[in-house]
């Protein structure tokens, strides 16, 4: 039973904000920053809400078991996914707390009945170095819920100027 508590993220109230795809870029950020990963709980979908979401698919028709077992997965992967992120920002040097947000861009799409963003952070450390941070958002009753591809992708490099070519030197025949 406590598996359940830690999986069943967010308590019955459902959060009115996770309707907005741009309200859920900001705020995820802003949770990645704290660099724990409880603070992005809000962005995963609880179980009740997971289960509605399967009954109406094909999964719907699997026991409750797999589909628990199917869920905690997604939790677990996305669990691993932001400790291999914490730790790619880490090994690049920069302090999460510290960065500031450049920009935000998705990507929306629609497949199969499903509605899907790729999110996309440039963020900003030591007011020089641009990285990149994505992940992928469904909607999952009208909300949007962030469940995979958690990266830290890198650095952004700039694209350096070429310089003008040198001019070959004049010589005038006397």
């Amino acid at each position: 039973m406590k598996a359940q508590n830690e999986a069943d993220t967010i308590s019955n109230n459902k959060c009115d904000s996770l309707v907005s795809l741009k309200w859920v870029l900001d705020s995820s950020f802003r949770s990645l920053r704290t660099e724990k990963f409880k603070s992005i709980k809000v962005f995963f979908p609880s179980y009740k809400e997971y289960k509605k979401f399967t009954d109406t698919s094909a999964a719907g028709k699997q026991s409750e078991y797999t589909q628990f077992i199917m869920y905690n997965t997604f939790w677990n992967t996305l669990r691993i996914q932001h400790t291999k992120l914490m730790k790619k920002c880490k090994k690049s040097g920069i302090k999460l707390d510290k960065t500031t947000l450049d920009s935000v861009y998705f990507n929306q799409g629609f497949d199969k009945g499903l509605d899907f963003a790729y999110l996309h952070w440039v963020v900003k450390y030591n007011k020089t170095k641009k990285y990149l941070i994505k992940a992928v958002s469904l909607k999952i009753n009208g909300s949007w819920y962030i469940l995979d591809e958690l990266k830290f992708i890198g650095l952004i490099k700039k694209e350096k100027k070429k310089k003008a070519p040198k001019r070959p030197l004049r010589t005038y025949d006397l």
